[in-house]
């Protein structure tokens, strides 16, 4: 039997109590690298972990990697720890890749034969 409390798959817990990780999500990003600063490298880059895989917080992870050290992303993340570092080095370039990315899988849309573009 299921135990009563809410369970979500695949969902890695918070590292931080959900009221401060919404307070954090809230502030600007530049605002939230000083609210995390003073925490412990580990903490930070976990914090980084649990925000990168979040789309809505993705530019928020980026912001709390670049306080961390590579050797930190990489015991957290792995090796993907330095694609992280790097990416962290230069948060807007990285952001505006990723977003120009986006276009590209976009869906394209689809005419069906027996309609004629607007171009002909």
């Amino acid at each position: 039997m299921l135990a009563s409390k809410s369970i979500v798959p695949n969902e890695g817990s918070c590292p931080i109590d959900e009221s401060e990780l919404i307070h954090l999500s809230a502030e600007a990003p530049t605002d939230a690298v000083a609210v995390v600063a003073g925490l412990p490298a580990m903490q930070k880059a976990k914090i980084c972990q649990f925000c990168y895989g979040k789309t809505h917080l993705h530019e928020l992870a980026l912001h709390i990697a670049s306080t961390c050290d590579q050797q930190t992303l990489v015991t957290v993340f792995g090796e993907a720890g330095r694609v992280i570092y790097k990416q962290s080095r230069d948060t807007s370039s990285t952001l505006k890749s990723l977003n120009s990315n986006d276009s590209v899988f976009a869906p394209k849309p689809v005419l069906l034969s027996g309609n004629k573009s607007r171009s002909e």
